[in-house]
């Protein structure tokens, strides 16, 4: 696996976030409840580009400062336009533990890059950050994030019913995580299999 790039995939790559250049593109996102839920803290409202330059500015200063969590911005090869986020937050390093968050403005983004976006990520996060275990939490509300999450080997381990407001209903919130030792024999699998 040493000879596997860091950020870049086949399609997609990992980027810095810049909150200056981005701001634009991540205020139109506060428009969406999972983007808001997710990185917004649940504050459901539309965010200005002003704000959002203060906002992600903060985010990724005490990021950096505190090495607590990592941002990368999500875009296909050869393209500026910001697709989506990844992020990989709540590090606890005296544990190796950390949360993966994987966001797609558009489904379509999500069905052609999300697997790759992932496997990026899981590979950072175990290779590069040596995490013993990453967990995410997602919803029943979005099948397509779930079934992705499952096929990279994620086992579902809490179901806090009814826990997630989406779009007028409540759904179950469900909590994932894969281990260090399952991701790689996950990727040996999938190896033998091609």
């Amino acid at each position: 696996m040493i000879e596997t790039p860091l950020f870049l995939g086949t399609q997609i790559e990992l980027t810095a976030v810049n909150a200056e250049k981005d701001a634009e593109v991540l205020s139109l996102w506060s428009a969406d409840q999972e983007f808001v839920k997710v990185f917004m803290n649940g504050v459901f409202r539309p965010y200005s580009v002003a704000e959002m330059k203060k906002l992600f500015g903060e985010k990724l200063n005490k990021a950096d400062e505190n090495q607590s969590a990592y941002y990368f911005g999500l875009r296909s090869l050869g393209s500026e336009e910001l697709i989506g986020l990844l992020v990989i937050d709540w590090i606890w390093g005296s544990q190796q533990v950390g949360r993966l968050t994987l966001y797609f403005a558009e489904k379509a983004a999500l069905a052609q890059h999300g697997a790759e976006a992932l496997r990026l990520g899981l590979h950072f996060g175990f290779m590069e950050l040596s995490l013993h275990r990453l967990w995410t939490e997602l919803s029943d509300h979005d099948p397509q994030l779930l079934a992705m999450f499952e096929a990279a080997g994620f086992l579902r381990e809490v179901q806090r019913r009814e826990a997630v407001y989406f779009d007028g209903c409540y759904y179950d919130q469900l909590g994932y995580a894969l281990l260090k030792p399952e991701w790689k024999k996950h990727q040996e699998e999938v190896s033998n299999e091609k």
